[in-house]
């Protein structure tokens, strides 16, 4: 795949978004946007984990770029790639920009989710109710893919195109 949002999270039967997201439909956030947290500050180090669910083994649905997660940060991508170190401050200002928006996405998701769970297990839902929670989860899921692939396709545009020819090769 050419550029991707690994923000494809594939539980719950989800569809798949940025695999930056796998324990959510649609979903995987990038280091940084956990479930818990409200888009609060984030400091990494290298090594550090890039991906957020824990199911690496989701299948890749979505738009996907690059690696899971913050690969501008491993060292072997950036060499590989041949990154500089403007490049790579530019990438991180993306991240910071679009990770409010991703992160409200995702937990509206999981908000639309969680009412569906509950309808499911009552015993007064109906086929209207039912189906309406089902196109909530999807349009939240779809809102989740497009903030990340956003930001996807804003890291792309900071790559050369022999660059991302070479990271796509990563993949």
């Amino acid at each position: 795949m050419a550029f991707g949002a690994r923000a494809s999270a594939q539980s719950h039967g989800g569809a798949g978004v940025p695999q930056p997201l796998s324990n959510m439909p649609g979903a995987h956030l990038p280091r940084g946007m956990s479930q818990a947290q409200h888009a609060p500050a984030h400091t990494h180090t290298e090594g550090q984990s890039d991906h957020l669910s824990p199911d690496v083994s989701a299948p890749r649905t979505g738009v996907q770029f690059g690696p899971v997660g913050r690969w501008w940060d491993d060292r072997t991508v950036v060499k590989s790639v041949g990154l500089n170190p403007e490049q790579k401050r530019r990438m991180d200002s993306i991240f910071n920009e679009n990770k409010p928006a991703i992160l409200a996405s995702y937990q509206n998701l999981l908000k639309e989710q969680s009412k569906l769970t509950s309808l499911s297990k009552s015993s007064q839902a109906d086929k209207a109710s039912t189906f309406a929670a089902i196109d909530a989860v999807n349009q939240a899921r779809a809102a989740l893919q497009k903030a990340t692939a956003l930001m996807y396709l804003q890291l792309r545009q900071q790559m050369a195109p022999a660059q991302i020819e070479k990271l796509e090769k990563l993949e």
